[in-house]
């Protein structure tokens, strides 16, 4: 079923419709890059301009919105000061 997904995501965006199936799948795989975070120390993710709790907050978004987008966005926000 799951490689029945994905080239069904694939499929859709190679004609160019961006459809929720896409999506879905493109938040899953950000959402698994984000996880990953959580395995580095400390001082990595410090490098990387994150904290573990913005990691996991990341972690627990709905599967309808892209984590990694959003932690980038946090961590863009914190730089800034606001």
């Amino acid at each position: 079923m799951r490689d029945y997904a994905l080239s069904r995501a694939k499929a859709a965006e190679a004609t160019g419709s961006l459809s929720l199936l896409w999506q879905l799948v493109r938040n899953w795989r950000a959402r698994r890059a984000v996880q990953r975070l959580d395995a580095l120390d400390d001082f990595l993710l410090q490098d990387i301009g994150v904290t573990r709790a913005d990691v996991r907050w990341a972690s627990g978004l709905p599967l309808s919105v892209n984590a990694a987008l959003e932690l980038e966005e946090r961590a863009t926000r914190r730089r800034r000061g606001r």
